[in-house]
Order: C-alpha cells, then sequence, then structure tokens
C-alpha cells in the first residue's frame, strides 16, 4: 500500500471516528451531593485556609470523586463540571446522582 493510500485510509478513519457522538458522561460511582446553602466554597485542599477555586450554589449537584471523605469526615473530594476540589461535607447532603 502506498503512503497516500495510508493518508486517505487513516484521515477517513479519523473521520469516522470524530463524527461518533461522545458518550454520555456517567454518573460518579461513589455518588453525589445536593448543595444545602446558598453558596459553598470549593477549595483545592481539604482545609478552611486553602485557596477557593470556585463556589457552587444552593441545589447544585456535586460528584463525590473519591469513595472516602476525608479521615475526620469534614471535607469531600467533589467535581462541579470539569472543576474539581473539596467541599465542606456539612453545607451538602447524599443524594442518587442524577
Amino acid at each position: 500500500m502506498s503512503s497516500k493510500a495510508t493518508f486517505v485510509y487513516a484521515a477517513s478513519a479519523l473521520a469516522l471516528f470524530a463524527a461518533l457522538p461522545a458518550p454520555a458522561q456517567a454518573a460518579s460511582k461513589y455518588g453525589c451531593f445536593k448543595v444545602t446553602v446558598p453558596s459553598l466554597n470549593l477549595r483545592a485542599r481539604p482545609y478552611s485556609s486553602a485557596e477557593v477555586v470556585g463556589v457552587a450554589h444552593r441545589g447544585e449537584i456535586l460528584e463525590k470523586r473519591k469513595m472516602f471523605c476525608t479521615p475526620r469526615g469534614f471535607w469531600c473530594a467533589i467535581r462541579k463540571g470539569s472543576l474539581e476540589g473539596y467541599a465542606d461535607k456539612s453545607n451538602m447532603v447524599k443524594i442518587d446522582c442524577p
């Protein structure tokens, strides 16, 4: 097979793959939380003094990223869209993921 034919074949396969719909994002395997306070700081590390990397608002759903929260159970690793951080567990309730 010539290099031109190989390139055309590879380009065709790539175009076909790119045309496929993206798979739906699977629900978190560890569950989800619903924010219960007006606003909740999402932090870079599981400490109240850590940098705030985002904010979640009452009613928003956050995915749980790890099976267990911190050893004392105050902070949980979460995901809000593409943002990952930690949130204070006392400001959320555990729910089934939508």
